[in-house]
């Protein structure tokens, strides 16, 4: 409860004031436990961070959804599916992603790490897009559409749309899905 609560205070002092801008003391604060209790638990900002980058890497529901993404064999109901794990991904952790670019920033050492996570993203992307090919649409090959697919994924446009322009994450995950079936697949896959 304690650990939880930790890591809440600091996502919202991340995102209100910035990574470098937070400081141990006002997570202490904004969770209301000692600054002593913040480093017994974590030790850092940066072991905070990392903790909740992991939650969002590490989704359970939004990696079944992709593995049924993967095994559904009707090319639009896959994207149906890719594009529900990347609605859950993003409602629980869009955030984290600029949370991280500031963190980068703040301490360039962590660079690789993040790297890393976006890597596995960019091959996670790669193979479903390798799963849509006998579907495509003339002209996109699979790495033309996992370029399309990253790009409409990205968490700055999933917060344009559902924060700054006040869709809802139903509408987000619907459109994903129409958009990335009309950019994608043949007339004949739809």
């Amino acid at each position: 409860m304690t650990r939880r609560r930790i890591a809440e205070a600091a996502r919202l002092r991340f995102r209100r004031d910035g990574y470098g801008a937070t400081t141990m003391a006002s997570i202490a604060f904004e969770a209301g436990v000692a600054v002593q209790t913040v480093y017994a638990v974590y030790a850092s900002k940066l072991g905070i961070f990392r903790e909740l980058r992991d939650a969002v890497a590490n989704q359970p529901a939004a990696d079944a959804l992709v593995g049924r993404a993967l095994a559904d064999p009707d090319p639009a109901q896959k994207l149906a599916f890719f594009a529900a794990s990347i609605r859950a991904r993003w409602v629980a952790g869009h955030d984290i992603v600029a949370i991280g670019a500031q963190a980068v920033a703040m301490d360039p050492s962590i660079r690789p790490e993040v790297e890393e996570a976006l890597a596995r993203r960019r091959n996670g992307i790669g193979r479903f897009a390798t799963s849509l090919q006998p579907a495509l649409a003339a002209g996109i090959d699979p790495t033309r559409a996992a370029a399309i697919i990253e790009a409409l994924t990205a968490p700055g446009l999933y917060e344009v749309l559902v924060e700054v322009n006040g869709w809802s994450p139903d509408e987000y995950e619907a459109w994903l899905s129409e958009i990335l079936t009309g950019q994608l697949l043949a007339r004949t896959s739809r």
